[in-house]
């Protein structure tokens, strides 16, 4: 892709650095490889101002490191790996051109997840933050501070950069390519709308994530899908690679989407009930579940840009699409990964550990207490889980916990809590009928 170099970008450069010594300035070097889509009914300023700012942070700490600052660099190593960092800070500009060439990275950051809306805002209401969407809300540990002193928060969003960094697939330096939507038009129009743009190159693969979860060692989720992608060779007719977190059948069934082996490759069932599952998968305990952790190969780009229809989401040929309480929606799943089953061109990747989605409500609070106690490690860098471990504390009843942000509190309901809290107030709800009823039959009986 084209190579853009621009001198300082938002007020900012760096004075005497030394290009014959393989060090760069902040923003001299820029690149096209990260795209995002963000979406104007799902607060789209707020999601790109987040991102930018944590990418602009990641590349200040480059920099400083760049620079023999000793401090910066062991920030780098506990965000991103001492490997990553090293292959970072000593040739910034090369580091970033291989990337580049490598993979294009694609974030779907639209969708107002609206089930997860009542906790997110009670955090940023009682931070004093506007509120966001599930992609950018505040998690109890902070990452750095911005140029103009702000806290970086920790959020799922930014929790996959950190993943793509260490795993050798993104530098901070390279360019955010965002598209804006009006309406949040599924997760798939990251995909359409770069390829109809000419944004996403078709002769290098493509490395898709959902940025609303969390699971075990998310950077050797882009780091085995690449390795998968060159151990099959331009050659091969795989089209999609997906990375597929182990689940019981038991849990799995009804639940989430499985992969089902097909001869070498897979097929995709969309919450498959046990029963069948039983049939196609009948000799194991265990199922591949859909994370949204996927590689495009510049085969499946081709086959992608080939449905794109001319008339847009509404096409009545559009077969890119899933319908969602009766509307089109672009989506991954069922446009892409499905199909790709059919045609035995999908293959997948198991994946060990946890996973979970972390912005269905009160299940945010559960994965925070469950990674404060241990239960669930090695989903953040170390340095940021230990502030969650100080600063998460359940309640002796469990049906809350306490959340610190710095000097702030907020007090969120468990998945426990939040299904006590429903019931008193269905039992308020059935009583308050039953005395209006009982009020209506004295009445009646008054007057008769």
């Amino acid at each position: 892709m084209q190579v853009n170099r621009i001198s300082s970008v938002n007020n900012y450069s760096m004075n005497g650095v030394n290009r014959n010594q393989n060090q760069v300035k902040k923003n001299d070097v820029q690149f096209t490889a990260l795209v995002t889509q963000t979406a104007v009914d799902s607060y789209a300023p707020l999601v790109e101002k987040g991102i930018g700012r944590f990418m602009d942070y990641m590349k200040d700490l480059t920099m400083q490191a760049v620079n023999k600052n000793g401090g910066a660099m062991e920030q780098l190593k506990k965000l991103i790996g001492s490997t990553s960092a090293e292959a970072l800070v000593k040739n910034p500009q090369a580091y970033t051109e291989a990337l580049d060439k490598q993979a294009t990275k694609l974030l779907p950051l639209s969708g107002q997840g609206t089930r997860g809306a009542e906790i997110r805002n009670k955090i940023t209401n009682q931070l004093g933050i506007p509120n966001t969407n599930k992609t950018d809300v505040p998690l109890p540990a902070i990452i750095g501070k911005a140029a103009d002193g702000e806290k970086i928060y920790l959020t799922t969003a930014n929790n996959e950069l950190l993943h793509m960094m260490e795993a050798g697939q993104l530098s901070p330096f390279e360019k955010i390519h965002t598209i804006r939507t009006e309406v949040s038009d599924g997760d798939a129009t990251v995909l359409v709308e770069g390829l109809k743009k000419g944004i996403i190159p078709t002769d290098r693969p493509a490395l898709f994530s959902y940025t609303d979860d969390v699971g075990t060692k998310g950077h050797e989720d882009y780091s085995e899908l690449m390795k998968r992608f060159k151990e099959l060779g331009s050659d091969s007719p795989v089209e999609v690679i997906s990375r597929g977190y182990l689940e019981a059948k038991e849990k799995a069934a009804g639940v989430l989407g499985t992969f089902v082996p097909k001869g070498k490759f897979f097929a995709v069932e969309e919450k498959p009930k046990m029963e069948l599952l039983n049939e196609l998968i009948p000799n194991d305990n265990m199922v591949m579940t859909n994370i949204g952790k996927t590689l495009f190969t510049p085969k499946g780009l081709e086959e992608i840009k080939s449905r794109i229809p001319a008339g847009g989401v509404n096409d009545p040929a559009n077969t890119l699409i899933k319908m969602d309480k009766g509307q089109p929606k672009w989506h991954v799943t069922e446009g892409i990964l499905k199909p790709a089953g059919e045609r035995g061109t999908l293959d997948v990747i198991p994946k060990g550990g946890n996973f979970s989605d972390i912005g269905n409500g009160a299940v945010f609070t559960d994965i925070m207490t469950d990674i404060a106690s241990g239960k669930f490690p090695n989903v953040f860098p170390e340095s940021l889980e230990a502030q969650i471990r100080k600063n998460v504390t359940m309640a002796q009843d469990g049906l809350s916990a306490s959340l610190k942000y710095g000097d702030k509190s907020v007090e969120l309901p468990t998945t426990f809590g939040d299904k006590l809290e429903k019931l008193k107030q269905e039992m308020t709800d059935t009583i308050a009928k039953a005395k209006e009823s009982a009020q209506d039959f004295a009445n009646r009986t008054t007057q008769g």
